[in-house]
């Protein structure tokens, strides 16, 4: 009987952890800008929340802060 308890618990450990994604990353969203600034909105009306709001805003500003600086040296 305790065995089967520690396999059931085991397994209920096991799938709890599964739900937990990891944050996509700066990287991640800088290659995607589009779902990248989806995110910041939902981060600004506060559907979305956490490490990704964090990221997403970065590569966000980022890749403004680029285009600002590619037209203000007019190519």
């Amino acid at each position: 009987m305790k065995k089967v308890i520690l396999v059931v618990l085991a397994a209920a450990q096991g799938l709890a952890g599964c739900g937990k994604a990891e944050p996509r990353s700066t990287q991640y969203f800088a290659e995607y800008l589009d779902e990248a600034r989806e995110i910041v909105a939902g981060c600004r009306d506060g559907s979305t929340r956490g490490q990704e709001c964090e990221n997403a805003n970065l590569a966000v500003e980022e890749a403004d802060a680029k285009e600002r600086f590619r037209r203000f040296r007019g190519r």
